[in-house]
């Protein structure tokens, strides 16, 4: 009798292993194998990005395309990063088409909206911004 109560731990504890390697082999295999791919493309392939129109936009909007696209900015000029102002004018221009250094920097010029100016201007992006290199004959992604 005490034979079948030392082999019933045992079974259980095997059991248990062999559930949890082929858990892991199940989970390892789920992996794309694409990403070992691109990571050994990465370097002979430059990820391109095209600058946005931002002219007329709210620059609450505008910087909010910049973040959403990749991209770092600063404001320029007498008029600050409040919400309600307008953009006037952006270097590089739109349709420019950029190598993804990071978060490209672009710079934007506004003209001041509608409404009061109050609390503190945001005059460039929170996670900072790299240097800009133009892209030469690449196709965007």
């Amino acid at each position: 009798m005490s034979g079948r109560f030392i082999t019933l731990p045992r079974l259980t504890a095997v059991a248990a292993v062999v559930l949890l390697v082929s858990a892991t082999i199940s989970l390892a295999a789920d992996k794309p194998v694409r990403a070992k791919e691109t990571a050994h493309r990465g370097a002979a392939q430059r990820h391109v990005l095209v600058v946005p129109d931002l002219r007329h936009q709210l620059f609450v909007f505008a910087s909010g395309m910049l973040e959403d696209g990749g991209f770092g900015w600063r404001v320029r000029g007498s008029v600050h990063g409040f919400p309600q102002n307008v953009v006037v004018d952006q270097s590089p221009k739109a349709g420019t088409r950029v190598i993804d250094t990071g978060s490209p920097k672009i710079t934007v010029w506004l003209a001041r909206g509608g409404g009061p100016q109050v609390g503190r201007p945001q005059d460039r992006s929170s996670y900072g911004a790299s240097l800009i290199r133009r892209a030469r004959h690449a196709k965007s992604s």
